[in-house]
């Protein structure tokens, strides 16, 4: 309890921290400049649309998300109890976030999957703002980039998405925005307060997942190179680099052991190690894998910017025939391997699944893979997996061609992005990769092409606009369906309770068996989902199953393909 007391205290401390964070930061900011009536009319308009979007999607509803079961049972148990106690093995740190969704939850009055929701759409929020701040700061005040590359964030399907559910995510960008934002003001500034506003945060993100400490390193090695070494620096950089070592083993030798959760943790550190040392070339081939799927990624979810840059794309010269002759060749033989080994776009992602968000898990999908929910065709996803190797391409060499032409300090700062990224991606890429990993890749994405967009083409509405407002759609409609066919199963699982049918007799999906069937020994069958399912005399599913009778089915409505659907709750024949 004693342990618990102290977490509140910081979680507090944090909690006024961000608030003066954003006004700082913020709105202190705008009331000391005066913004141009068309660009406030905009920014008016990209606010009421933002919260339709968000009244249309609906983050109503006491359920599950993905894996946000495992971090929701300390907040319910800390609620109800008194007691942090965690349920699974997992491998982000978490602590921070479970702090942050105790605290709405705390002010709500109950545990409750709606206000954890309500928790990261805040923190999402703060994104939002703070990527705005940050592209601002470094293209001299100009508002409409930021506001546009601020917008592609918020409306990125992997963001959108995350941002209704308890995923990790979402709370470690946003919180990494804020310490890389304070960074770049110590290096206008050379104030020591924003130094140590960009430790402290980065400390925060590292409480939620651990790549949040490689800030320090990373920024420690940007200032050795910036200052060629100087002494104040290599002190400096010292200093930075003893604090994440201590904030790394203050974790692993003394939160953890005092909070007894221990056996919790996926051990990241030591699998890291293993990968580098015992098996060298393996993690070499696997990091060139996951460095073609985050070139993909990069390139699709950076489609909206095309438009705008197009006459910067001609004016380097860049659409000439031997650019376009190479780079359609080598991207088709690329398409041609990734075809030829069954590795193609969405690559089995986390968020992404064909045309749709969130993992379907449910057995008949996941485990039988029977084919019962709607999917593009096979030629739609070789399509968009070419589209975002194209766009990759041109907006690399994009990058590197126009690069000169920054001002010195978005230069300096991209170098440390691409070092910090450099670290980051190897890190994560070890024991498995997830589309969602790639919001801090496409963040620093957004800003190194921030300088090439012209303010007169992003105020006037045009067609090039299209590109955005279709993927802004895709991700609003699509997180709708997500949390619609959800909720359907939660009203499935309520029914299968309502009869007195315990979960220890049902398979109803991976989330509702992990938060209410979790045991460390799992009953394996031939089968049977690979989750805590005792008995699968009951199932919850998308559509029918062999060797199962229909017993009941929840109606809900999918927007991206216009057509109603239904949840079945199947008993065994």
């Amino acid at each position: 309890m004693a342990s618990l007391r102290f977490v509140e205290g910081g979680l507090l401390f944090f909690s006024i921290s961000i608030a003066l964070g954003l006004i700082q930061s913020k709105v202190h900011h705008e009331l000391q400049t005066r913004i141009p009536s068309r660009t406030a009319y905009l920014t008016l308009l990209a606010v009421i649309l933002s919260l339709l979007a968000i009244c249309f999607t609906n983050p109503i509803g006491d359920f599950p998300l993905n894996d946000d079961w495992q971090y929701a049972y300390p907040v319910k148990t800390w609620i109800q109890d008194g007691n942090m106690d965690f349920q699974g093995v997992f491998a982000p740190n978490i602590l921070l976030q479970i702090a942050w969704g105790f605290l709405f939850c705390k002010i709500a009055g109950g545990f409750d999957f709606t206000w954890l929701r309500f928790s990261t759409l805040a923190l999402a929020i703060l994104a939002v703002l703070s990527c705005y701040q940050l592209v601002k700061n470094a293209n001299n005040g100009c508002r409409t980039s930021a506001g546009f590359s601020a917008l592609v964030l918020a409306f990125n399907p992997l963001f959108y998405s995350l941002s209704f559910s308890f995923m990790s995510d979402v709370p470690f960008l946003a919180i990494c925005i804020l310490s890389i934002f304070s960074f770049s003001r110590y290096l206008e500034k050379e104030q020591g307060k924003w130094l140590f506003f960009a430790v402290c945060w980065a400390i925060g993100s590292f409480y939620i997942r651990q790549p949040g400490i490689l800030l320090l390193p990373a920024f420690a090695i940007f200032l050795l190179f910036k200052s060629r070494f100087s002494k104040f620096y290599i002190q400096l950089a010292a200093l930075l680099l003893g604090l994440s070592a201590a904030t790394y083993f203050s974790l692993e030798h003394w939160v953890k052991p005092v909070l007894e959760i221990d056996d919790n943790y996926v051990p990241v550190g030591r699998k890291y190690y293993e990968a580098l040392f015992q098996h060298p070339l393996l993690t070499t081939l696997e990091w060139i894998k996951k460095l073609i799927k985050t070139y993909i990624y990069l390139g699709l979810f950076g489609i909206p910017f095309l438009p705008f840059l197009w006459k910067k794309i001609h004016s380097l010269k860049l659409l000439t025939p031997k650019f376009w002759v190479l780079s359609l060749t080598l991207n088709a033989l690329l398409l041609v391997y990734l075809v030829k080994i069954g590795k193609t776009f969405p690559f089995g992602g986390n968020v992404l699944y064909n045309f749709g968000l969130g993992p379907e898990l449910l057995a008949d999908v996941y485990t039988l893979e029977i084919s019962n929910t709607p999917k593009l065709p096979e030629w739609a996803m070789l399509a968009i997996n070419f589209a975002g190797q194209l766009s990759s391409t041109l907006l690399i060499v994009l990058i590197i061609r126009g690069f000169s032409t920054f001002s010195k300090f978005h230069r300096q700062f991209i170098w440390f992005l691409i070092l910090l990224n450099a670290m980051y991606l190897p890190l994560m890429s070890i024991t498995s990769f997830f589309d969602r990993y790639l919001l801090l890749p496409l963040m620093a994405l957004f800003f190194a092409l921030s300088p090439f967009l012209q303010a007169g083409d992003l105020r006037r509405v045009s067609f090039r606009w299209i590109p955005f407002l279709v993927i802004a759609m895709f991700s609003v409609v699509g997180t709708r369906d997500y949390l619609s066919w959800n909720r359907a199963k939660h009203d499935a699982f309520e029914y299968l309770i309502s009869k007195e049918i315990s979960i220890g007799q049902m398979d109803a999906g991976y989330e509702y068996n992990g938060f209410y069937n979790y045991h460390s020994e799992r009953k394996t069958a031939e089968g049977r989902s690979f989750w805590w399912v005792t008995d699968d005399e009951w199932m919850i599913t998308f559509g029918p199953v062999p060797g199962y009778e229909q017993v009941e089915k929840f109606p809900f409505y999918r927007w991206l393909f216009l057509k109603k659907d239904e949840i079945l709750v199947l008993k065994r024949k």
